[in-house]
């Protein structure tokens, strides 16, 4: 079709098939199992029924793909992903003409990005979903299960059907949820080709980093290279205590990076680039920079992560729990119109067992990985996983005693369990939020994001220009968002 050109992402843990008929072509691109051919291969199986048959055997692969199909009698280009799929592809109609990057941030360098207002409020509010519609008008996401099509000037999306929660169920009594937990964690890294050199296991201190490590340790054996940033005071000290336990577990070759020295909004973060940092992505894009270059200049290509277990651990109306009861209404920042706007960008998008906040995250980071040539492996966001979590007993959900049971039966210490003190971001962000207010200041007098109608500009800046430290969490979690999306459009 015209002059496009197409080049599928190069990695040693993907593997690239071309399927080509006289009326359509079609890219596939699939996360290789252990023993799967490498590279690309080219196929031409001489007509559509051939090719439909091809395609439908690549649905049914049980790690991450994605197809890319040109039609050139209908003039159509669509994408279709599967239910993990770590790293989105971001598609445009621009003047004519589509585009289509997993880097949007080279797809949007040098041209116009018109705000979609509802999106952008929904993610000031916090409340945006996961669906292929974006912060910038006209650019859609792909998103985990859904096939987008652009056809003339309209990009179409066809979601995935909702899934269902499986419910509570009861376990065997010769069943054990801890061992089954670990051993599932355990094959869906060892269904991979992961070499133990050239891979990296990113470790918080947290739980869900934990397992995943673990488990990555019983898989590739000692020696494996791990990662992660340390805080001050007390909690950086009891992170530091549990990072200790596990490296000395799982033998591992361990490099930290003390939080403070790599500030949010500081004058090398990649905030401060237009379209540099998604507003979705982490809260700490500055030190995962460092450590990214870091892995790849070691040879590193493969990082395995505990993204997602935060969201495991589903919850049923009948169960007792602790629920947010903030109204949108008593947002801070956003004026009336601003909710509403806010509301109606963020309806509610895919439903299925993986939680949303799961996919987003992946998506927010992934092209700071692929960049660097690393490809990512988040066992926690896996449909069979997720529904064989969701239907445990409550007693096994309720605050994670699941996970928090498995981690003490596989270090023989029960500081998960028993003597846990989470790590928390906030005094690292009241810092460099702090100590970068003045280009922070400056950013947000000539933010078009801050539309009268919508923000209250004067809340913002007072809220800015006072003590941060003394901000309510809720209010300094939202100033947050505000400030994430005021850079992400900067120019």
């Amino acid at each position: 079709m015209g002059g496009s050109r197409v080049t599928p992402f190069a990695h040693r843990l993907l593997r690239a098939l071309v399927i080509d008929t006289d009326t359509k072509i079609a890219i596939a691109c699939l996360e290789r199992f252990r023993g799967d051919p490498h590279g690309i291969d080219h196929v031409c199986p001489g007509n559509d029924q051939a090719l439909a048959d091809r395609l439908n055997s690549i649905r049914s692969h049980l790690l991450d793909w994605s197809i890319l199909t040109i039609d050139r009698v209908r003039g159509a280009v669509s994408y279709e992903t599967s239910l993990i799929h770590s790293a989105p592809v971001y598609l445009r109609n621009h003047a004519g003409r589509l585009t289509i990057d997993w880097d949007c941030t080279r797809l949007l360098r040098g041209t116009g990005a018109p705000i979609d207002w509802p999106a952008t409020m929904a993610q000031i509010a916090g409340l945006m979903s996961y669906t292929p519609r974006t912060m910038v008008a006209g650019l859609y996401r792909s998103i985990a299960g859904a096939t987008l099509t652009a056809r003339g000037d309209t990009i179409d999306t066809h979601m995935a059907p909702p899934m269902g929660m499986p419910g509570a169920q009861s376990l065997s009594e010769q069943a054990s949820a801890e061992t089954l937990l670990f051993d599932t964690v355990k094959a869906l890294l060892a269904a991979r080709d992961i070499d133990p050199q050239r891979t990296a296991i990113e470790l918080s201190g947290g739980m869900d980093s934990a397992l995943i490590a673990l488990a990555a340790a019983d898989v590739l054996g000692p020696g494996v290279l791990s990662y992660g940033a340390e805080f001050s005071g007390a909690m950086g000290a009891a992170q530091h205590g549990r990072r200790e336990r596990l490296c000395r577990h799982g033998g591992f070759e361990d490099v930290v990076l003390p939080a403070g020295r790599f500030l949010p909004f500081g004058p090398r973060s990649a905030r401060r680039d237009r379209f540099g940092v998604w507003p979705q992505d982490e809260s700490y894009p500055e030190i995962f920079e460092a450590f990214f270059d870091l892995l790849a200049r070691a040879g590193v290509d493969t990082l395995t992560s505990g993204f997602g277990g935060d969201e495991l651990y589903a919850v049923y109306s009948d169960e007792t729990t602790d629920t947010d009861d903030r109204a949108l209404e008593d947002h801070p920042y956003l004026t009336a119109r601003g909710r509403a706007l806010a509301r109606k960008g963020g309806a509610p998008g895919s439903q299925g067992v993986v939680a949303d906040t799961s996919w987003l995250s992946a998506a927010g980071r992934s092209q700071r990985l692929l960049r660097q040539g690393i490809w990512p492996i988040y066992p926690y966001i896996n449909p069979i996983l997720a529904r064989f979590v969701a239907s445990l007993p409550w007693e096994y959900r309720r605050d994670r005693m699941l996970l928090r049971r498995t981690l003490t039966a596989r270090l023989g210490d029960p500081v998960f369990e028993q003597d846990y003190v989470k790590e928390s971001f906030r005094e690292v962000a009241v810092r460099g939020i702090a100590e970068n207010r003045e280009y922070l200041l400056t950013m947000l007098a000539r933010s078009p994001v801050l539309d009268p109608e919508l923000v209250d500009r004067d809340r913002v800046l007072a809220a800015l220009d006072g003590d941060i430290e003394a901000l309510p969490s809720e209010a300094f979690g939202l100033l947050f968002l505000v400030l994430t999306t005021c850079c992400f459009f900067d120019e």
